[in-house]
């Protein structure tokens, strides 16, 4: 057990070569989003410090309450508020609640992913080491100088943070939810890959016209499917302004008769924005 985890921590923390292109000329990144309604990049490089404390955290994110146990998902979630007219901008982040057995939850709003069902789920909250991580925190910046049309706003922006951990063995898919085409429910959406084991096929992403949305793979229109890739080294990453896409993600496998003896695994971290409404 001790090896698999030093084999699995080599390998997060191994020096990664991107094919996806690093351009932080945001006005470019920004334009194309606004344009096409989806981006493909590499974000910003990490801090030791901090890849080592968001490694900590993905390797212990609890299983998905809302997700079947045989889809092998886990998660953690944060939530946070930006102040567009503030000259610095920086996440605030929200207090915790706490649950009848004293474990922290931060709760998140679905918006209309799930139609018919409660909007409000809580989730096992960020640890409070990985909300002070350095880089965390300019990610989440980074991000929000992507999205269009929420500096002007006059009410705080709410963005929500995911940890999301996918595992599979020979036997047995990891699997995202909901398992289809589908729309986020918030304005803007970022992903960033923190880690895939080299032992898994699948996690591809697609990338297609709105009218697709609620479709399995199989019955989609292939000539309304914009792009499709693979996030495959830290921080690739791509982002989405929902109105304009929707999105599907593949099950993760582990390939079998792989020489590496530990579960399949891809880490991501998931980053969305949303406008905040006043209520008196």
């Amino acid at each position: 057990m001790l090896v698999e985890e030093n084999l699995a921590t080599k390998d997060i923390l191994s020096s990664y070569q991107s094919p996806f292109t690093y351009d932080f000329k945001f006005s470019t990144l920004k334009e194309s989003l606004r344009q096409n309604g989806f981006i493909q990049y590499k974000a910003s490089d990490i801090d030791i410090e901090s890849k080592i404390t968001i490694a900590r955290e993905f390797k212990a994110l609890e299983q998905d309450p809302f997700s079947a146990a045989e889809n092998h998902r886990f998660i953690r979630y944060g939530n946070a508020l930006i102040l567009p007219w503030e000259k610095q901008i920086r996440p605030i982040w929200l207090p915790t609640t706490l649950s009848e057995d004293d474990q922290e939850l931060s709760g998140y709003d679905q918006g209309n992913i799930t139609s018919g069902q409660d909007s409000i789920r809580y989730f096992n909250a960020l640890s409070q080491n990985v909300k002070l991580s350095h880089y965390l925190n300019q990610l989440i910046t980074e991000d929000y100088a992507l999205t269009f049309g929420l500096k002007e706003y006059y009410l705080p922006i709410y963005v929500g943070i995911h940890f999301v951990k996918l595992t599979s063995d020979v036997q047995n898919l990891g699997i995202n939810m909901p398992d289809s085409f589908h729309q986020d429910g918030k304005p803007f959406t970022f992903a960033h890959l923190f880690y895939r084991s080299s032992n898994i096929t699948g996690g591809e992403n697609y990338i297609a016209s709105p009218s697709e949305k609620n479709k399995r793979l199989e019955d989609v229109n292939a000539e309304n499917i914009y792009t499709h890739f693979t996030l495959k080294n830290i921080l690739d990453s791509f982002a989405m302004h929902h109105s304009s896409v929707c999105h599907y993600i593949s099950p993760i496998q582990k390939i079998p008769n792989n020489q590496l003896s530990y579960l399949g695994e891809r880490w991501v971290i998931l980053i969305d924005f949303s406008l905040t409404k006043q209520k008196i």
